[in-house]
């Protein structure tokens, strides 16, 4: 399973052909998180611009 400094990573919540989407929480102050994260090694240009989308859209949720 995936490992990231300082995150706990709890469980796979969704897989597509090009992400893959889990639960898990902050180490320091155990707050919940969702990580999701590219499949690909070296995704290409337009990969990345539709995650940068998507990041700025759910940071703006409240």
């Amino acid at each position: 399973m995936l490992t990231i400094p300082g995150y706990q990573i709890l469980a796979k919540i969704y897989e597509s052909a090009n992400s893959l989407v889990y639960r898990g929480r902050q180490e320091h102050d155990r707050i919940p998180v969702i990580i999701k994260v590219l499949k690909q090694e070296y995704p290409s240009p337009e990969a990345i611009s539709r995650y940068k989308q998507e990041y700025k859209l759910t940071r703006s949720l409240n």
